[in-house]
């Protein structure tokens, strides 16, 4: 027969829960009280201790215990905050974003129109085969076979050159706004003469030769530039005769001030 005074000493199951709950939510206003006074020290020490014990070497035990409560070896990286976006754009901004788009979209209509018109051109005045245009939403490039420019290994301008430069003088006085990058091109052939030491000098006599010619004819010297390239940008692989006479050329590449 059980004994009534020591059922009535038993403590209640639900205390244990009550207990729990009271403790839960002891460590959960502390926690709140701990947030209301972090301050950023104390925030990157925390984050740089967790980085630490969560990297693939772990945290390091040997380091010294100052360290260690103080985060250990700082591994944050904090954004710039020039480089974050920023939400709030006035519209000067926008506006002159979209201006600058508007422009780029207008230039690449102007270039590939003032591209046609030249193809159309050269095609008229039957140069389509040593002539070739091509444009890029931003440039123009005229290219003109080397060899119906000049004679092998040589930099004087051959006779054929007369007629097509009488055209190109015409374009070129015609898109008086457009700059002039003359660049002079050879295949990778070695060459060592008394007069050039490489494709190297070969290339710049050629182009600094074709832009005297049009300074000559009138076109500002503003406007040009010359640039000897030797074999350092071909078109095709030199591995062929072929080839190589493609990638013996002058460019003129036209682009809009």
């Amino acid at each position: 027969m059980s004994d009534p005074l020591l059922e009535e000493d038993e403590t209640p199951t639900w205390i244990f829960t009550f207990a729990d709950l009271m403790s839960l939510l002891l460590v959960f206003f502390i926690l709140l009280f701990s947030l209301s006074k972090l301050t950023d020290t104390v925030l990157e020490s925390a984050l740089s201790s967790i980085q630490i014990a969560m990297n693939s070497k772990g945290s390091n035990p040997e380091q010294d215990k100052a360290k260690r409560s103080n985060g250990g070896s700082v591994e944050i990286k904090p954004i710039d905050p020039k480089t974050q976006i920023d939400g709030d754009l006035n519209s000067a901004d926008i506006t002159a974003a979209t201006e600058e788009i508007k422009q780029k979209i207008e230039n690449a209509k102007e270039i590939k129109k003032a591209s046609e018109a030249i193809a159309k051109q050269i095609q008229q005045s039957q140069l389509s085969r040593a002539v070739k245009v091509n444009e890029d939403g931003e440039s123009i490039t005229i290219t003109v076979d080397g060899q119906t420019l000049f004679e092998s290994g040589d930099a004087e301008l051959s006779f054929e050159s007369d007629y097509i430069f009488q055209e190109l003088l015409k374009i070129f006085l015609f898109y008086f706004e457009f700059s002039i990058n003359i660049k002079g091109h050879t295949d990778n052939i070695p060459i060592r003469t008394a007069k050039f030491a490489s494709n190297w000098e070969l290339s710049a006599i050629r182009a600094t030769t074709v832009l005297r010619t049009f300074l000559e004819e009138g076109i500002d010297a503003r406007r040009m530039t010359a640039t000897g390239y030797a074999d350092s940008v071909p078109l095709v692989d030199n591995d062929t005769e072929a080839n190589r006479a493609l990638n013996r050329r002058v460019e003129f590449v036209l682009r809009k001030n």
